[in-house]
């Protein structure tokens, strides 16, 4: 990714040198202990600051990607905080009291399935139209089979697994570090690193953010156990890939968000570090170039030079975005939840200019 002059590489800071080291052995001896994360999915804690990365100006802001966005419905009877999209006729969204929503017709109508369970569902993901994975906030894992309409349930030992990843139909990694490599047949946790948010765009390399002594960090799995990649001021909730080493982590809270890439799988460039509470949920591509980030409210942070620059984009919607997926060039949904007034939860779907 081409490097503007408030985008640069994660570099250690004189005379805070001394002060960076110390603080980065204490989040790594920390960093995969069995202490829980510092906040929950979609509400993180208030970060501290820190001396490791330092709050650079507002960035330039790009253009807004050319399209609209649509209610496709904002009927339905509980939050929703999660979605997973197949491809862009066939996704999936959950949330409160076990709720979930499938649609097979590109949003055109969706489906109520049957959870089996009343317990909020925080994570899912559909690595194919017809099998997905998700996971509730008491450690319930559930998957389908039929496309979200019904659901088989497991139980895992950590009651907070908070999302899920599956790039195929039998592995997946839970952000608390249980994999299964048999379709859920059989769950180990190899390592308990107690993350928000956990990618996995190919079966054999993993990405994860949680936070920890008030800093956001960024882990990674490539075949071989979770390691250490990146240490950051504010908090982070949420990792997507485009690909295997493309990555885009977004994050925040009380004193600033955090936006970060990778194009190798290993260094970090920080894209926007910016002073001021706000908290960036959830962020979906449809390119290696065009991103979104969803903020809790209903307008969206997006980017198309490669997350370089970022502009905010007015929905135009009622209600509040928690998460996004974005299966397709020229398409994205989001989800959240509906204006107080009415109460329950929205779906929500970007079209692309080029195709409407």
């Amino acid at each position: 990714m081409g490097g503007s002059r408030t985008s640069r590489l994660i570099r250690w800071k004189v005379p805070s040198l001394f002060v960076a080291i110390v603080t980065l052995v204490v989040v790594t001896a920390t960093v995969l202990a069995d202490t829980p994360p510092r906040s929950a999915n979609p509400l993180p804690s208030n970060p501290l600051p820190s001396d490791i990365l330092p709050v650079d100006p507002p960035t330039p802001a790009s253009s807004p990607p050319p399209g609209r966005w649509v209610i496709q419905n904002g009927a339905i009877g509980a939050s929703l905080v999660d979605i997973s999209c197949a491809d862009a006729s066939h996704c999936v969204a959950v949330g409160a009291a076990g709720m979930i929503l499938s649609t097979a017709d590109a949003g055109n109508s969706w489906s109520t399935g049957h959870s089996g369970t009343t317990h909020a569902l925080v994570g899912v993901s559909c690595p194919s139209p017809t099998v997905c994975y998700a996971v509730s906030n008491f450690g319930e894992l559930l998957k389908t089979g039929d496309a979200g309409l019904t659901w088989s349930i497991s139980a895992l030992r950590n009651p907070k697994p908070f999302a899920i990843s599956c790039p195929t139909i039998t592995v997946c990694v839970t952000a608390d570090g249980f994999e299964t490599h048999n379709g859920g047949g059989s769950w180990q946790q190899a390592s308990r690193i107690a993350a928000l948010n956990v990618a996995c765009p190919v079966s054999y390399r993993c990405y994860a953010v949680r936070n920890q002594l008030g800093h956001g960090v960024i882990l990674g799995n490539n075949s071989g156990g979770w390691t250490l990649q990146a240490v950051t001021p504010y908090f982070l909730n949420a990792v997507t890939c485009t690909g295997v080493s493309a990555c885009v982590a977004a994050g925040g809270g009380e004193s600033g968000t955090n936006i970060l890439t990778t194009v190798d799988g290993r260094n970090w460039t920080v894209q926007q570090h910016r002073a001021g509470q706000q908290t960036l949920f959830d962020v979906g591509c449809t390119t290696v170039d065009t991103c979104f980030v969803v903020d809790g409210t209903a307008s969206v942070l997006t980017t198309t030079d490669q997350a370089q620059t970022w502009a905010w984009q007015s929905t135009g919607l009622a209600g509040s975005l928690y998460a996004i997926s974005c299966p397709a060039p020229d398409s994205c949904f989001a989800v959240g939840s509906a204006p107080s007034a009415t109460g329950g939860g929205l779906v929500a779907h970007f079209q692309a200019e080029m195709t409407r």
